[in-house]
């Protein structure tokens, strides 16, 4: 499908969590790091597959939990985050960062996809990167990475999609069929080899019946989940 992830960058990693048949295969020469993000609470441990909700503030070697987003579903606060990175991939404070286009939507027939939603997710990730230390080029400067954006909805389109793209899903697991899997990916891309340096991939339930207020929260905490495996260039 043309998603900038290219065969050069295909050698075995190994994975260090409890794994199903599709990712347990060998698929990449990249770092990878899987989360599941759920509820409430958990004890941490040195394993690389961790369960927290989506307010946790995550580190390397542990993790710290906060209160969960009051009155919001406990379904629709969970969130399964997978992050793969070259071992190459060692960004330094100065990197420039730029988007090669807009977000793509992959949606089933006839699901409307509101391009301010799009928008917005796209402006939280701008200021996550900032506040991460990233710095976006003037127009007509080459960046050090190019970012990619995709978000993918349904179920159907997210275990086929996801498969080809990344070569295993997340692993959000579908306890409660009432609510469909959403997905955002997100890549940073060598603008002169175009092979992928790093990406992540945060999946949840959608639903349409959360409030203003509400959305507003969980898109912010799903970016900085989406997010939190990047490198931090501001120390």
């Amino acid at each position: 499908m043309g998603y900038f992830l290219h065969k050069s960058a295909i050698r075995p990693v190994s994975y260090h969590c409890r794994a199903t048949p599709s990712i347990a295969r060998p698929l990449l020469t990249m770092r990878t790091t899987m989360l599941n993000v759920a509820l409430p609470r958990i004890s941490c441990s040195a394993i690389t597959l961790a369960t927290i909700t989506l307010l946790a503030s995550l580190s390397t070697g542990g993790c710290v939990t906060e209160e969960p987003v009051s009155k919001i579903n406990p379904v629709l606060r969970q969130a399964s985050v997978v992050s793969t990175s070259n071992p190459e991939f060692q960004p330094k404070p100065g990197d420039t960062v730029a988007w090669r286009d807009s977000i793509t939507v992959h949606a089933p027939e006839g699901v409307p996809v509101p391009q301010q939603m799009v928008d917005d997710l796209k402006a939280k990730i701008d200021s996550q990167l900032v506040a991460k230390g990233y710095a976006f080029t003037h127009p007509g400067q080459q960046p050090d990475y190019l970012i990619h954006g995709l978000i993918v909805l349904g179920n159907e389109l997210n275990e086929q999609q996801l498969r080809d793209v990344l070569g295993f899903e997340p692993g959000l697991v579908a306890r409660n069929q009432n609510y469909e899997k959403g997905s955002l990916l997100l890549m940073l891309v060598d603008p002169n080899s175009f092979s992928t340096n790093w990406r992540a991939v945060v999946q949840v339930f959608t639903s349409q019946e959360l409030s203003a207020e509400q959305q507003e929260q969980r898109f912010q905490y799903i970016v900085r989940s989406l997010l939190r495996p990047l490198p931090d260039l501001k120390g």
